[in-house]
């Protein structure tokens, strides 16, 4: 399996999606959730007001994601990674100006396929959605 690119030597220092959406990432010990957060802003909203579902899709596939990272890489969690599945179920709605937490742990899984799943909390501990996820690990080409 080839390594992470040198340019990205953090979680947070990860380029793309993580960085247009905002949201930050605490990858925690081999035994942790992943934790992946967001302080929600009215970019973050959809026409009523309330955190867009597909964010709250990325944050929850976000954790899940690096908690299977952390398993396929013997706690790196770093290790370059796909999502097979992700299934996700809609509880509640956050609110512009409330920080949301997806938190993520493994359910299973073995050398190339993790299974994972993650809540979605507000600041006050409300689950705002849930997911399940299968991430399989892959050869990433460097950056060029």
């Amino acid at each position: 399996m080839t390594s992470v690119p040198p340019e990205i030597a953090t979680p947070n220092d990860i380029p793309g999606a993580r960085a247009l959406v905002g949201y930050r990432i605490r990858p925690g010990g081999p035994d942790e959730p992943a934790e992946v957060y967001l302080d929600v802003t009215d970019k973050h909203s959809n026409r009523n007001g309330f955190l867009h579902g597909g964010i709250i899709a990325m944050l929850l596939d976000a954790s899940c994601g690096f908690a299977a990272s952390k398993h396929l890489g013997g706690g790196e969690p770093l290790t370059p990674l796909v999502t097979l599945t992700l299934n996700t179920s809609f509880v509640s709605g956050a609110k512009i100006g409330d920080r949301v937490t997806a938190y993520g742990v493994i359910t299973g899984g073995g050398r190339k396929i993790a299974y994972a799943s993650a809540e979605l909390r507000d600041s006050s501990g409300q689950v705002i959605a849930t997911a399940q996820g299968a991430f399989r690990a892959i050869k990433q080409e460097p950056r060029t």
